[in-house]
């Protein structure tokens, strides 16, 4: 076997959250064929696996993993055009925000609004992304992975991913022991800009603005919103934002009449968890020890220098709980927790 494997590597620098203990075994794979021979190591060696792409979406227990850490380095991009439009098959090792940007370059339209995101591409459709209106499931064609159990190929559809709001087949227990490859992404050469979202309206007023004008955008506003993940601790935003039914937002209403509500179904509708952070709870800016909710952005919680997994672990509880004293809304994380013990992907 070619592949390295390395022992006992902290995951801590692996984490945009900058916590977590070592790896049992650790690997980078940088090809298909280093995929299924880690895949044949963990098999042979009854060892769970963690799949670790820009690692921008993990929380990682502070006692570490006691199987093999994969770490994704696939690389590679390839533009398949047409008359219609344009399919992006891109390597899901591949840095998200250098893959917008690229896009862009090109006059391609489609991920502009999903600028400035951490992260690979192979986490996209784990996670199912989505900011400033677009859902990256809108654009995926299709997704290829490694089944980790039997080290063979298999293509999800679309369908096949089963996308909801910040989530996928893949989030799932079956949809855990595959490996994400590559990703199919439909573009197009001519678009209509997406500026319905509320901050990019205000950022163009009247004006129709262009592909580069609306990553621009895109970037600016989320600087003014989100600490550099490069020099503190942050996941972005840690918890999802709740779907409730409309019976429940409408006894919120009675004692929040500002609370904004966005209509999600026939009976639900989706709450702005940084509004009532910020607003009902008097959240923002909240720290204990070294762990706090951002002072721009209540929604983002922030590890400003040494805290632990644990810290963290006890201090999303403690704003969940929060929360619930105050709505009678239970709130979940966005970000994914990693066992000691657990078969994990990301």
């Amino acid at each position: 076997m070619s592949l390295l494997i390395e022992e006992y590597v902290t995951l801590a620098k692996y984490s945009t959250l900058q916590t977590g203990g070592a790896a049992r075994y650790f690997a980078r794979v940088k090809s298909e064929v280093e995929v299924k021979e880690a895949a044949s190591f963990a098999a042979q060696n009854s060892l769970p696996l963690l799949c670790l792409g820009g690692g921008s979406n993990v929380l990682i227990d502070d006692e570490g993993f006691s199987g093999l850490v994969i770490l994704n380095e696939l690389k590679g991009r390839e533009y398949q055009s047409d008359d219609t439009g344009v399919t992006l098959v891109c390597a899901s090792g591949e840095v998200w925000d250098e893959v917008v940007e690229e896009t862009v370059a090109k006059n391609y339209w489609g991920l502009e609004n999903l600028s400035a995101i951490p992260g690979t591409v192979g986490a996209t459709p784990i996670q199912n992304v989505g900011a400033y209106g677009v859902e990256v499931s809108e654009l995926i064609l299709k997704v290829e992975t490694i089944d980790m159990e039997i080290g063979e190929r298999k293509i999800f559809s679309n369908a096949e991913c089963n996308f909801s709001y910040r989530d996928s087949f893949f989030k799932t227990l079956n949809g855990k022991k595959y490996f994400i490859t590559k990703v199919h992404f439909a573009l197009k050469k001519n678009s209509l800009p997406q500026i319905a979202y509320a901050d990019l309206q205000k950022y163009f007023s009247d004006t129709i603005p262009t592909l580069n004008e609306i990553r621009i955008a895109v970037t600016a506003i989320r600087s003014q919103k989100f600490p550099d993940w490069r020099l503190v601790g942050t996941a972005g935003s840690f918890f999802k934002n709740p779907f409730i039914t409309k019976a429940e937002a409408s006894r919120l209403r009675e004692l929040y009449p500002d609370l904004p509500t966005y209509e999600t179904g026939p009976d639900t509708v989706k709450i702005p968890l940084g509004y009532v952070l910020d607003k009902l709870c008097g959240l923002k800016g909240y720290q204990v020890g070294p762990v706090g909710l951002f002072q721009v952005q209540a929604l983002v919680l922030v590890n400003y220098g040494g805290a632990t997994t644990s810290d963290i672990k006890n201090f999303a509880t403690e704003i969940a709980e929060k929360v619930f004293a105050k709505t009678n809304i239970t709130i979940e994380p966005e970000v994914t927790y990693v066992s000691r013990e657990e078969k994990n992907k990301k």
